[in-house]
């Protein structure tokens, strides 16, 4: 059994959180970071992704967005915004009061 379902190598980490700002290798396991090195075991990985060049952070909050999708003409869809700019949480900054 493989310790990791997917590693992500060689990325530029940022979590002022965890008071991290490098290169570092994150292994995840359903769904859930588990680890975090500056090198972690490719042979222990499902899936292994050399991400060098892109930067991981945290899930990112986009204090101003118009997300009401199909609501008015400046609605967009949430999930398509989501997955394209790393964003986990949104506020909707007056899209349905328009």
């Amino acid at each position: 059994m493989n310790r990791y379902d997917l590693l992500l190598t060689g990325g530029h980490l940022i979590d002022p959180s965890q008071k991290i700002d490098g290169i570092k290798d994150v292994g995840f396991k359903d769904g859930r970071v588990v680890e975090v090195s500056d090198k972690l075991d490719h042979a222990l990985a499902e899936k292994v992704y050399n991400i060098s060049d892109n930067i991981i952070t945290p899930g990112l909050i986009d204090l101003h967005t118009h997300i009401y999708w199909g609501g008015t003409s400046i609605g967009i869809d949430p999930t398509d915004y989501a997955r394209r700019c790393g964003t986990t949480t949104m506020i909707d900054a007056g899209t349905a009061g328009a």
